[in-house]
């Protein structure tokens, strides 16, 4: 017998069934473990922020860097408006200070022009005594002609004293009108060479020829003490034929002390500032100082 023929022969034989006891014993003592119930716990807070907490600090981070962002927004409109604000006051400013410029400028020329004014009023003033001058020396001239025809018609005494007293008069009052007509030139050659000044840089001229637009004869460059000169032209000016001499050429006129021009006859010395000082040797020697080459009026 087989394998085979063993199987087939245990498959048809009939089942063999359990005793009923023997069932209800087993399932008395078999208990299998039940199954504890579920319990739901609810979730206490601090799981539940540490379940939200990425969330909540993305959230918080984008909220911030909006906050931050509308902040610089709003700093960089304020630095903008701030900035133009700054430019139109800046270009304002500007313009002040080319206004400030001009006025000064102005302001600098009312200056000069107001100083050219009193210097041409002094000038006027001037020729108004150098003509009444003129006209008492010309009847002081008739007087002393007058004298000495009575003189050469009459005896000579020898023993009268008043004829040396008249021509030392008549002498001392020429010599006064030619002094006051000296201070007239000088005055007119200051004048010209201030005008000539405010249109070179406020620069003095180097010569005499230089202002003979300004001067308004050439015969203000004699001294009318100054008999070995005739100045009739402006070719004489140009040969140095003058009385006059020009001690600073070419001076800036922010050194106003120092001496422009002088008569050597007289010694009536013409300053930068269009003054004009009559001086002695005494005072010439005490109030003139020589400052770096230049005649300086120290007084």
């Amino acid at each position: 017998m087989n394998d085979e023929t063993i199987e087939n022969l245990l498959r048809k034989a009939p089942a063999l069934a359990a005793p009923e006891e023997l069932r209800n014993r087993l399932q008395t003592q078999i208990r299998l473990p039940q199954p504890e119930p579920r319990r739901v716990e609810a979730l206490e807070p601090r799981t539940w922020l540490r379940r939200f907490m990425p969330a909540l600090s993305l959230a918080a981070f984008f909220v911030a860097c909006v906050l931050a962002i509308g902040i610089q927004t709003s700093e960089l409109s304020q630095l903008k408006r701030e900035n133009e604000a700054l430019r139109a006051a800046t270009q304002n400013l500007d313009q002040l200070r080319a206004g400030n410029q001009e006025f000064k400028r102005l302001q600098a020329q009312a200056q000069e022009l107001e100083q050219l004014r009193k210097g041409s009023l002094e000038t006027q003033r001037l020729r108004s005594e150098v003509e009444q001058l003129r006209a008492q020396l010309a009847g002081a001239e008739q007087v002393k002609a007058e004298n000495q025809r009575l003189q050469a018609v009459r005896p000579v005494n020898s023993g009268n004293p008043g004829t040396n007293a008249t021509d030392d008069f008549f002498a001392q009052a020429q010599a006064r009108a030619e002094r006051i007509m000296c201070v007239n030139n000088l005055k007119q050659i200051g004048l010209a060479a201030r005008i000539w000044a405010n249109d070179h840089g406020d620069v003095s001229p180097m010569d005499f020829l230089s202002m003979s637009n300004e001067l308004v004869s050439p015969i203000v460059l004699k001294c009318p003490s100054d008999k070995s000169r005739s100045v009739t032209n402006w070719s004489d000016v140009a040969a140095g034929n003058v009385s006059y001499q020009m001690d600073a050429p070419g001076i800036d006129e922010k050194e106003p002390n120092v001496v422009f021009a002088e008569c050597p006859i007289h010694h009536n010395i013409l300053m930068v500032d269009g003054s004009v000082q009559q001086m002695s040797d005494e005072r010439i020697k005490a109030a003139i100082k020589i400052i770096d080459g230049k005649k300086v009026f120290m007084p």
